[in-house]
């Protein structure tokens, strides 16, 4: 084996290692940044080496091309429904019949005096207790991933329960989420598996998204003008139907394993011995899974954790009870619906009454308002309340909200605050209509709202808010990262008149002397803030584009843009449909680049950037052809690929036909050349056809490829 190959062997081992030691063992041994420069020296060494990628690398995780669809596929073994009570009396109800079933199971099996009975079976110590596992409910998205050979072949979303859409495209993107089972496994556990994984093994489990994740991704769709994701649990659904891995990858998903589908060979006896094997075998299970013995002390877990359960940092809404025992599982089955063994407590939703006294619109750096309700404070879910989002002027007409009331309110997936109802019963007759602004709030400009939007915007480019919002966006670390110039300082310097547009950032050179003389602003502090802002110019054109604030251009869609125009100038010359052609550009995305770009504001913008020397260029991706590339039919031809193919993978034909000297984008154009269309091609298709591009289906396709 050569070294690089040994290296290569080792870094593995050691990143998973660490994968294993912080999602199954809650620990570390490294630091964040340690553990992303071990990932940066393999995913070197494998672009060196590409003859030594592995599909189960860790570098596999970064997402690879959108696909255009889910397949549904049906499960090994039904994933099915719990039923679930909210009820102390209903749990010990279910209790006293989960009971009285091994006892009618028990006498079955007396009567039958059958010599096939099950011998693992054995049920007579239960007749007055269940030994029972309890679990975290956590608000999450069921999967069930199979693993063949210690391989993740597969994972499935739950569905209708018989069958389920693959999303192993996403699900590879996930940390906690093995891609090869450790294949080390302990034998001390009864019904492990010797010698490692099984032949077959499907955990089944939730996907979820962590609190600080949720905040985290809504901090960062508010700064573009987006709507805040609503809860934690269709954050992880919707990051899991995405057709583009790449959105997966980017959000810090969470997995526990909490069961089981086809496991082949399956000798274990309980639940809780097959949690253990997992955990060894690499899975994530919640460490907060006990077992009981009795109904008291299963109730005595429900009640401690209905506490604890606001501290761990993502969201749950019950505990599930099974019974621990596999035999009794199977002996007393289900009904259509549900398993008999298992049932869900679930805690009701904390929720405070507290009264609404007025509503603050606040502008974001895209001009959006946003209500914002001020209550009289209130203890809720552990935290004092006191403001909530109303999240625009439909949402409150829907719940008929006004000013005055009392309110019922909750935090959405035990984290946002926001208005569930008004306590209509209670209106006070001095109550009153809550309306949208017709004027800025902050520079008393028109405010608008178009047809297709629900959120009122105020459409003055030099709004005092969205200005100060799109600089602190500006200046952040991963757009021009200028050290010294964060939040607390645009506020300062706009407040006291020396920054007004983004020229004047670079203008603060000439300012020395007036920054001296504001609080805290010592001569190192400003030496070193005028430092940042000289380095910022050198960031090149795809961190200016991510940090205008222009609506829906992100910094992927900035770094796609520059690189394919390769400067300012030719940007923003290019018409709308050129700027769709570039791959993940789509129309709505090209008319917002277009329209700012040519505004008189933002002319003044760009122009401001090129006098203060500020790079607006970027290095273009454009490798040239390869050999023989000049004789293909393909040759200078930008070409769409849409709909599924028989013979060929997405990914492969797109390289192939760009080996072969073609543009591959992602949108039909007037400057397409030709559509590839597959099965189910969609409206890629019709738009080829309005527009009279030449299309060719797979038999066309074949032709000209051999």
């Amino acid at each position: 084996m050569s070294s690089a190959a040994q290296r290569i062997e080792k870094l593995r081992q050691t990143i998973d290692r660490h994968n294993r030691l912080y999602y199954t063992q809650a620990t570390t041994e490294i630091s964040d940044a340690d553990f992303d420069a071990l990932l940066r020296e393999l995913q070197d060494l494998e672009d060196r080496h590409p003859d030594l990628v592995t599909p189960d690398s860790p570098t596999q995780r970064v997402g690879g091309e959108p696909i255009d669809g889910f397949k549904t596929l049906e499960h090994t073994r039904p994933m099915m429904s719990i039923d679930n009570t909210y009820d102390r009396e209903e749990l010990q109800a279910w209790y006293d019949r989960t009971l009285k079933g091994i006892r009618n199971v028990q006498s079955a099996m007396d009567n039958s005096q059958s010599e096939n009975a099950d011998p693992t079976l054995n049920i007579e110590h239960h007749t007055s207790h269940i030994p029972l596992v309890l679990e975290p409910k956590i608000d999450g998205v069921a999967v069930s991933l199979r693993y063949e050979n210690g391989q993740l072949v597969q994972a499935l979303s739950r569905g209708d329960g018989k069958r389920g859409d693959d999303i192993t495209h996403n699900v590879k993107t996930i940390r906690a989420i093995p891609l090869s089972l450790h294949a080390a496994a302990s034998t001390s556990v009864p019904g492990t598996f010797s010698g490692g994984a099984p032949d077959v093994l499907e955990g089944r489990g939730e996907i979820f998204m962590p609190d600080a994740e949720l905040v985290r991704i809504n901090v960062l769709r508010e700064a573009k003008g987006l709507e805040p994701l609503a809860n934690p649990r269709n954050a992880t659904a919707g990051t899991l139907k995405s057709l583009d891995p790449k959105v997966a990858a980017g959000r810090r998903l969470r997995f526990y394993a909490h069961g089981k589908g086809e496991v082949s060979p399956d000798t274990f006896t309980s639940h809780h011995h097959f949690l253990e094997q997992l955990r060894t075998l690499g899975l994530p299970t919640n460490e907060h899974t006990a077992q009981v013995d009795s109904f008291d002390d299963a109730w005595k877990f429900i009640e401690a954790f209905q506490h604890k359960r606001t501290d761990l940092g993502y969201a749950t809404d019950g505990v599930v009870i099974k019974l621990d025992d596999h035999a009794l599982q199977d002996a007393l089955g289900a009904t259509s619906k549900a398993p008999r063994w298992c049932i869900a407590y679930k805690y009701a939703a904390e929720q405070a009454t507290t009264t609404l006294i007025k509503v603050d619109w606040q502008v974001g750096k895209t001009g959006k308002l946003t209500p914002r309700a001020t209550m009289d404070p209130v203890l809720l879910a552990g935290t004092t309340v006191q403001h909530a989002t109303l999240h625009n002027h439909d949402e409150i007409q829907r719940k008929d909200i006004r000013i005055g009331d009392t309110v019922v309110i909750e935090k959405a997936g035990e984290i946002i605050p926001q208005v569930i109802k008004a306590v209509t019963e209670k209106r006070p007759k001095t109550s009153k209509p809550i309306a949208p602004p017709t004027k800025c709030p902050s520079c008393a400009s028109p405010i608008e709202k178009l047809e297709d939007e629900v959120a009122h915007r105020c459409v003055n480019p030099e709004c005092p808010a969205q200005f100060r919002e799109k600089l602190i966006w500006f200046v952040g670390r991963n757009q021009m990262d200028i050290d010294g110039l964060g939040e607390k300082a645009i506020l300062q310097l706009t407040d006291a008149g020396l920054l007004k547009t983004f020229g004047d950032v670079y203008a603060l050179h000439e300012k020395r002397d007036a920054l001296l003389e504001l609080d805290r602003m010592a001569e190192k502090k400003v030496d070193n803030l005028l430092a940042g802002i000289e380095a910022s110019k050198s960031r090149r054109l795809s961190r200016v584009l991510a940090g205008l604030g222009i609506r829906h251009v992100g910094a992927s869609a900035a770094a796609g843009l520059a690189q394919h125009f390769g400067d300012i100038d030719a940007l923003t010359h290019a018409d709308t449909e050129t700027i769709a052609e570039v791959e993940d550009i789509g129309p709505i995305t090209a008319e917002s680049i277009h329209g700012f770009l040519n505004s008189d504001a933002g002319r003044h913008v760009i122009q401001e950037l090129k006098d203060a020397g500020v790079d607006l260029t970027e290095e273009k991706a454009a490798p040239p052809p390869p050999p023989g590339a000049a004789d293909s039919p393909f040759a200078g031809k930008t070409i769409v690929i849409t709909g599924t193919f028989e013979s060929f993978d997405r990914s492969d034909l797109k390289a192939r036909l760009t080996a072969l000297g073609a543009k591959v984008t992602g949108s039909v154009s007037k400057n397409t050349d030709l559509v590839l269309a597959g099965e189910k091609a969609g409206s890629k298709l019709d738009k080829a056809r309005e527009l009279g591009v030449e299309v060719w289906d797979e038999t066309a396709l074949h032709k000209h490829l051999s």
